[in-house]
């Protein structure tokens, strides 16, 4: 599969935030000066103790993702990646874990051999 798919998906989705942030603004402008809702005009005076509280939330939010979500979202992504053979670094590792298994028993033979060798020379 391609490469430029999953690259187009992941440029999109760290620059998506971006817009996110001024559709959000605009949004709290419309529901804090909103004439048939004034329940967040009650509980904040001024707009910007409006936006403080709502960043509040979004930190606390955040705090929670980084803190519980991403270690479960790693953990579930490397799962799946060496279910299957769907990871070609993690085929090469074992690949590598293989000939790393092979080598040693070489030496270990040869080591074998070489003592044999010693002990009929004395």
């Amino acid at each position: 599969m391609s490469t430029q798919l999953g690259g187009l998906l992941i440029i999109v989705g760290e620059t998506m935030f971006l817009f996110s942030i001024l559709n959000f603004l605009m949004i709290t402008r419309l529901q804090y000066y909103s004439s048939g809702d004034n329940f967040f005009r009650l509980l904040f005076p001024n707009y910007l103790l409006f936006l403080f509280g709502l960043s509040a939330v979004a930190f606390i939010g955040m705090w929670l993702t980084y803190v519980y979500i991403f270690p479960s979202k790693q953990k579930f992504s490397q799962e799946q990646a060496i279910k299957d053979d769907r990871s070609p670094m993690y085929n090469t590792l074992l690949e590598m874990q293989k000939d790393l298994r092979e080598m040693r028993s070489t030496v270990e033979s040869l080591s074998e051999r070489v003592d044999m060798m010693a002990e009929e020379r004395k």
